[in-house]
């Protein structure tokens, strides 16, 4: 119970953490991307305070005449207090540079080709990050053309990478965080963290496919000093420069699972409470249910289940409901019994009358047909109503639910037992089919007596049966004697042979085979027995009735 009501609530704050950690990582995102395009728009202000240098030193008089003292005195006025400085090229070496002391000789350097071709082609541009054999000398400049004397030369003001530090700063980076510029070939120019071990570096080779991919996003990449982050860029697109921020992965995985933290506590909080309350409950309710297990074991004993009143009102009905079934069944078997007396009583005077009636043609068959000696017939003719109403006793025994083959066999050869050998699988016979195979198989046993071997001391006669597996209410019985006198076929069929015939013929559907050996006859009966009535097994009724 308490599961059930404190699971769904679990699921519910795990979709709700799921959906809290998504939107913790978008707006994680949407931060980032907003902080590199103000790191955009920082460096671009701090490049366009040099591009307005330029723009004022270029339309200097001093500069278009060529008077370069007092075009150098008015440049370094102009970037006095500032971290950059101004230099003049000619394309081929330096003019003047205002880093240098007035009158010092200057460096005998040359514009890189590709500044170089910027400045003829009439722009002003922000050049890549230019590195030496000292890196700290690495610097990057703005160049811009201007006409001297009637020649094109190249205004730069040039910038230490170190310049764009103070940008950090102002966007308050967190110390965790990694900011990073790189120019348009990725070198890393500045670095918010060990800018001069990593200066002019390559950006990492998947934030350089994401650069190639777009001007922003965020992807899941690896800083150079192989840190796992959540990395947002962003290119400007005034300098071309790209700005990289990464966030470690752990930070922001710590921060979201100490939201699902909280509300796993909860769950589990709640799910403490509800075990305990439903522990509570179920002390009471355990023990009513073990108490209704006692009621339902006296309904099976036939016992009184009693109508205590429960603080449960459903185990209350459910008691009271046992009680009622109870007092029903107790009703029913007294019922049950009652009609089984009256059945036994019934069939058993039924088999009573039988047996009288047999009794009384009997009589009458000697009293119409004379002594025995007189009539040949009249002995064998008593014989078969005394395996009648044999067959009539076992029936009764069984109630007319019908007898086992077995039980038959043993039934009509119980003179001869020291002289049969049964075997086979128990077969359940119907009522008719019992009393057809008792006739049948006391034809067979008084022929055995009369002619074959039950008539000598050795013989011997062994009946097996068994079913078809294929048809389960088909039986094969097998019936062979031995050890008597030598047998041969009858010259005329007896009535005993017509009897079996017939019985088997009309009453199971069967047939017999009849094979005369000299070492005793071998019977086969082939059966196909009716279904019996499904029921209780034989029983032995209360009181016998002996042959009248």
């Amino acid at each position: 119970m308490a599961l059930s009501l404190v699971v769904p609530a679990m699921v519910f704050m795990a979709l709700l953490a799921r959906a809290e950690y998504s939107d913790s990582r978008a707006r994680d995102e949407r931060q980032l991307v907003a902080t590199t395009r103000a790191l955009a728009l920082a460096t671009d202000r701090q490049i366009g305070q040099g591009q307005s240098i330029l723009q004022t030193l270029a339309v200097s008089p001093a500069l278009i005449a060529g008077d370069l003292p007092t075009f150098e005195r008015q440049a370094r006025a102009a970037v006095q207090g500032g971290d950059g400085w101004v230099v003049l090229l000619d394309g081929q070496r330096q003019l003047l540079n205002t880093q240098s002391p007035p009158g010092a000789a200057l460096p005998q350097s040359k514009t890189p080709p590709y500044r170089w071709e910027a400045v003829r082609s009439g722009r002003t541009a922000v050049s890549n990050l230019v590195l030496s054999a000292d890196p700290r000398q690495a610097f990057v400049a703005i160049d811009m053309p201007v006409i001297v004397d009637g020649h094109l030369q190249d205004l730069a003001y040039i910038q230490s990478p170190k310049a764009f530090s103070s940008i950090f700063a102002a966007q308050n980076i967190p110390p965790t965080w990694v900011a990073t510029i790189v120019d348009r070939s990725h070198s890393v120019v500045s670095r918010s963290r060990d800018q001069d071990r990593f200066l002019g570096h390559k950006a990492s080779g998947s934030m350089r496919a994401a650069l190639a991919r777009g001007n922003d996003g965020v992807i899941l990449s690896r800083t150079l000093d192989g840190t796992p982050t959540l990395s947002a860029f962003s290119r400007s697109p005034t300098s071309g420069w790209a700005f990289i921020i990464g966030v470690p992965r752990a930070e922001l995985d710590r921060a979201n699972w100490v939201s699902v933290g909280l509300l796993t506590l909860a769950g589990l909080v709640l799910l403490a409470i509800g075990a305990t309350v439903a522990s509570l409950f179920s002390r009471d309710i355990s023990v009513a249910v073990r108490g209704l297990v006692i009621d339902a074991k006296a309904v099976a004993a036939g016992e009184t289940v009693s109508t205590a009143p429960d603080s449960l009102k459903e185990i209350a009905e459910v008691r009271a409901a046992l009680h009622d079934a109870a007092a029903q069944l107790r009703a029913r078997e007294a019922d049950e019994h009652r009609a089984r007396q009256r059945q036994r009583l019934m069939i058993n005077e039924l088999n009573h009358r039988v047996k009288n009636t047999l009794a009384t043609v009997q009589s009458l068959a000697r009293q119409s047909l004379g002594r025995p000696a007189d009539v040949p017939g009249l002995p064998a003719f008593n014989e078969r109503l005394l395996a009648l109403a044999r067959a009539h006793d076992l029936l009764t025994k069984s109630v007319w639910e019908g007898a086992d083959l077995e039980d038959i066999l043993h039934q009509t050869l119980e003179p001869y037992e020291g002289q049969t050998v049964l075997a086979g699988p128990p077969v359940a016979l119907s009522p008719n089919a019992a009393l057809a195979l008792s006739m049948v198989f006391h034809e067979l046993a008084t022929n055995a007596v009369k002619y074959g071997a039950l008539s000598a001391p050795e013989g011997s006669v062994t009946i097996v049966w068994h079913a078809d597996p294929r048809a389960i209410h088909h039986v094969t019985l097998h019936w062979e004697e031995r050890g008597g006198p030598t047998v041969s076929a009858p010259s005329r069929s007896g009535f005993g042979s017509r009897l079996i015939a017939a019985s088997l013929k009309s009453d199971l559907g069967g047939e017999a085979r009849f094979d005369y050996r000299p070492t005793g006859l071998v019977c086969v009966l082939s059966l196909s027995l009716p279904k019996p009535p499904a029921g209780a097994k034989p029983e032995t009724p209360e009181t016998g009735v002996g042959n009248e």
